[in-house]
């Protein structure tokens, strides 16, 4: 199970082409971000647009993770892969900050700035 997530983490990076982009800051130092960073426990996943969503378990939201300028900010550790053809999902504890604040009905714009208890699964079960 740990070779399956290391090798799912890689694919994902490399999908993502490095997740962020080398001018960016780290996710809780980053100058966008608009109040405090809060924890999560949700489903973070890659939906048909290509775009990284974060489910909070319980809620009907989805938090999309991007800074303003659509780069994903998020530690390697925390990132996840979905193979081709398949809905893959990353179920954990994440520490998220906002770039956007909460409005019902419209979607939070956030980075991840460090995630535990990883667990992945690859959609078809």
């Amino acid at each position: 199970m740990r070779r399956r997530l290391v090798l799912t983490i890689a694919a994902f990076q490399i999908a993502l082409g490095g997740v962020a982009a080398a001018e960016t800051f780290p996710c809780k130092q980053d100058p966008r971000i608009i109040q405090q960073c809060f924890a999560v426990r949700g489903r973070l996943s890659v939906h048909a647009n290509m775009r990284l969503y974060l489910w909070p378990i319980g809620t009907n939201r989805l938090l999309g993770v991007a800074s303003p300028d659509g780069a994903i900010i998020m530690p390697p550790s925390s990132s996840a892969s979905l193979q081709h053809g398949s809905i893959g999902q990353v179920f954990g504890h994440f520490e998220v900050c906002p770039f956007t604040r909460r409005r019902p009905g419209i979607m939070q714009m956030v980075c991840i700035a460090g995630v535990t208890s990883l667990t992945v699964r690859d959609g078809r079960g």
